[in-house]
């Protein structure tokens, strides 16, 4: 290849290979407290970046809702025993902790920064989710506004905060069509399941992330919408013919591409038989080199999804999976586990280049891109000191464009019973699943019901675990019969089981009238069949919540329209 930034081609010439083996390397930091041996990633290993978890205090094993069991076992020996939630940090307070491994990458000899990648899609997908910070709705709730323009603003706010802390890589945003709204895994990640409008939203959102600085990364090519299965937990395999990948999975990546709005690209941990039927597309030659290389003419960075979920990790080993996605052409390996799997990813890398599988002109290649893309987007320059993540966060604007985001996101699906707006002078019970382990004054467990209190002084609460257990069903069918009405969230979240069935089995033989309030459109996966009253909000995040409970209670319009064809019926006269 032809390397054009001449700053970059000096860097690679001066590297030896574990500095470059590092550089194609994207390890985990789960946290706010760094321990030594994440210097040791940096100082030892000369890693390219961190990928951030800042709400866990580690990095945990995948384990399957649905069996109980570790699907990979990938847990460090750190000595803490309770994994749930790191220490709450203030947005400046993260910002020094991202400062100082910023200043020990500095320092290493040829001077590279790190780049720090996150998720940042929205709504419960917020790995920057402290200090304030203001979130938006999923991907498919920007839709529901039918407004780009909202949704160009949403990213580029996203991004001013996020830069401000640190942050400079998202893997965001989402191209999966959402053809098959029983997938547990994309749901409202995506922004429909009509391609062209996928294309056209993500256009927008790649174009607010680039004005505010922050590199965009389009996933899950080819495009992992239609499957049932989540690739944390196993292999999904999307079996669709060459014709229906081209119409539907990748025409949001022919548009984009052709509008330069990627600069990079993750590959999907699936099986796409029309392409290849014999490897996971991270590992595949044909889909990485052959299809997104040369055929579609991608020439950005091309990064893998984590490297410890259960689809590749299981089928080939990290440090083999790794060392195989390189070979079929990824610049970047995304391995997030904190522990012995780091020396042997590099070492099994190093084994690749000295026998040829991996060879040392490809190698290059792949560091040329990603420093090219890092000083093209200024990674290389001292950080503006005059960015304060708390002003950021606490911008009067910024906040007023979350509230109106989430106004025209909200939608009422059903009200059969007549029930909204919800009358002040009724005893209400909100029946509010524990949605979040973070646990500051923003955003914390009961937020719903603490936003309806702000509307009725008749209101009573009753805390769930996100899936029911024996104790939570027994609660809710006592409780339930005291109350003039119900509200009960129906939220669904990749990783847990769903509480739709039961809560079908509990509206059947239930006396008191109910509003669900879920955060997707789809009755595959949160709303019960029976449900009369149903209000959609596409996320679960503090601003939305707050404009859920003013729709509620009539204090202001939900304004969304439905964003998906296969999703819930709106007429409320087939419930009745």
């Amino acid at each position: 290849m032809r390397y054009t930034d001449t700053f970059a081609k000096e860097l690679v010439e001066k590297m030896t290979l574990d500095q470059k083996v590092g550089a194609v390397l994207t390890l985990g930091f789960a946290g706010v407290v760094p321990k030594p041996y994440i210097y040791d990633f940096i100082e030892k290993y000369h890693c390219g970046g961190l990928r951030l978890s800042c709400d866990m205090r580690t990095f945990g094993s995948y384990v399957d809702p649905k069996s109980g069991k570790t699907v990979v076992d990938v847990e460090r020996q750190t000595g803490i025993k309770y994994k749930q939630t790191a220490p709450t940090c203030t947005a400046g307070e993260y910002a020094a902790v991202l400062a100082d491994l910023q200043m020990a990458a500095r320092k290493r000899s040829l001077g590279i920064p790190l780049h720090f990648s996150f998720d940042q899609e929205g709504g419960s997908s917020a790995d920057f989710c402290f200090g304030g910070v203001n979130i938006f709705p999923k991907p498919m709730g920007l839709t529901a506004t039918g407004d780009k323009e909202l949704t160009y603003k949403a990213a580029l706010e996203t991004a001013r905060q996020s830069r401000a802390v640190g942050f400079n890589w998202v893997h965001s945003p989402v191209l999966d069509i959402c053809s098959e709204p029983r997938n547990p895994e994309i749901y409202t990640r995506s922004y429909s399941d009509d391609p062209a409008v996928v294309a056209d939203y993500a256009a927008a959102t790649c174009r607010g992330l680039r004005d505010g600085g922050v590199i965009a990364t389009g996933k899950h090519f080819p495009g992992r919408g239609h499957s049932c299965q989540d690739a944390h937990f196993g292999v999904p395999v999307i079996d669709v013919d060459r014709e229906t990948m081209e119409r539907r999975e990748l025409r949001p990546y022919r548009a984009l591409i052709a509008q330069g709005l990627l600069p990079s690209i993750m590959i999907a941990h699936s099986i796409f038989p029309a392409i290849d039927p014999d490897n996971i597309a991270t590992v595949s030659r044909k889909v990485i080199t052959g299809l997104l290389r040369e055929e579609l003419g991608f020439e950005g960075v091309i990064t893998t999804d984590s490297m410890t979920m259960g689809a590749i990790a299981t089928r080939y080993g990290v440090a083999n999976a790794c060392a195989m996605a390189l070979a079929a052409g990824a610049d970047l390996v995304l391995m997030k586990a904190e522990n012995e799997l780091v020396g042997e990813t590099v070492d099994t890398i190093k084994a690749f280049v000295a026998d040829g599988r991996l060879p040392i002109e490809e190698l290059n290649d792949k560091v040329y891109r990603i420093l090219a893309l890092k000083h093209q987007y200024g990674l290389f320059e001292e950080p503006d000191a005059a960015r304060d993540p708390e002003r950021e966060v606490r911008d009067p604007a910024v906040k007023a464009l979350a509230a109106e985001i989430a106004r025209k996101s909200i939608l009422v699906a059903r009200d059969a019973d007549k029930l909204l707006p919800l009358p002040t002078d009724k005893k209400i019970l909100v029946l509010e699943q524990k949605v979040k382990e973070y646990n500051d004054m923003q955003w914390h467990s009961g937020i719903l019901y603490e936003a309806c209190m702000r509307q009725s002084r008749h209101v009573d609460y009753q805390e769930t675990a996100y899936s029911y257990d024996d104790a939570d069903k027994t609660a809710i069918m006592a409780r339930a019969r005291d109350y003039d009405l119900l509200v009960i969230t129906s939220y669904f979240l990749r990783g847990k089981l769903s509480n739709r069935e039961w809560l079908e089995g509990f509206l059947a033989d239930c006396k008191t009238p109910a509003v669900i309030v879920t955060n997707t459109p789809f009755e595959e996966i949160s709303i019960p069949k029976n449900a009369r009253n149903v209000v959609i909000t596409f996320a679960t995040s503090p601003a939305n919540v707050k404009a859920t409970a003013e729709v509620l209670f009539g204090k202001c319009k939900a304004e969304g329209k439905i964003p998906v064809k296969n999703g819930i019926s709106v007429s409320a006269e087939a419930m009745v």
